[in-house]
């Protein structure tokens, strides 16, 4: 099936990139070069579960907004949802140009800016076996995905620090077609990231390098009122450079997050289990 060749992509693109994070470990391992400026195991404990919150929980929006984008596509163009829903965060509706389709069925879309950060998609729909010019509620039984975002912007759980984002993903959704209606997603992505603090005067660098896979996870339509996916699962390996001062070291983490429907999700991050507010981004609970 067409979902199914694109889904080799998505798993090749993972395979790149968990390779080419294993190259930096084996190539870095840990290393102190400072004792004297060090930042407790601990803050980087609580500053990695903090970061990947925040992330796994915008990540969970853009798959709101895919959702948006793909369904409201029509004449060449997208009116939809941008933004994270939550306090003090906010969606705003967009409208969208897009290109194509090319001989593949890409549409290519005009890039747009959501809390800062610059996002560009590529989409093709897919009825059966046949390539579709846009979304039908009756036709239309899986999408693929392109994306990218770059940006900087704020973290809106800790005023001053400071997320610079360069990620590119790829994802297929399927439609099962029952009572419910389930959309239900599969991809992988590469992030090049990194949060920037001070503690006393002196300007953490917390750098990650981490490939991402997105296992079923699955959203119950209508989505107005199911607005968090009901099961599945997001995974980053990640490769981590921390730099404060004349300190310097690389560590390694696993972290998944795990879904049942409501606002509060599971997120295990190395030997830590946490809760994450998925409308807020906040981490609280770790143990």
């Amino acid at each position: 099936m067409p979902v199914c060749r694109h889904l080799s992509t998505v798993t090749a693109l993972a395979a790149l990139a968990l390779a080419a994070l294993t190259s930096m470990t084996a190539c870095s391992a840990d290393s102190t070069l400072d004792s004297g400026g060090a930042v407790p195991t601990s803050e980087i404990d609580q500053t990695v579960a903090s970061d990947v919150g925040e992330s796994f929980a915008a990540n969970v929006s853009l798959f709101q907004e895919n959702e948006s984008f793909q369904e409201n596509l029509s004449g060449g163009s997208s009116t939809f949802m941008a933004g994270r829903s939550g306090a003090d965060l906010g969606a705003e509706s967009r409208t969208v140009t897009c290109d194509g389709p090319d001989a593949d069925g890409w549409f290519g879309c005009i890039s747009y800016t959501s809390r800062g950060l610059t996002i560009t998609r590529q989409i093709r729909f897919w009825n059966g076996e046949s390539l579709a010019l846009g979304w039908s509620p009756t036709l239309t039984d899986s999408v693929n995905h392109r994306w990218s975002r770059t940006g900087t912007f704020e973290s809106v759980l800790k005023p001053g620090k400071m997320f610079s984002i360069n990620e590119a993903d790829t994802a297929s959704m399927v439609v099962t077609r029952a009572v419910p209606v389930l959309h239900t997603w599969n991809g992988a992505g590469v992030a090049h990231d990194s949060s920037t603090y001070q503690v006393n005067g002196v300007t953490r660098i917390f750098a990650y390098a981490a490939a991402d896979t997105a296992a079923a996870l699955t959203f119950t339509m209508p989505r107005s009122a199911n607005p968090y996916p009901t099961s599945g699962s997001i995974s980053r390996h990640l490769s981590l450079h921390i730099t404060a001062g004349g300190f310097d070291k690389t560590v390694t983490r696993d972290a998944t997050i795990t879904f049942d429907g409501s606002s509060t999700a599971v997120l295990q991050v190395g030997a830590l289990t946490c809760s994450l507010d998925l409308a807020t981004g906040a981490v609280s609970g770790c143990h």
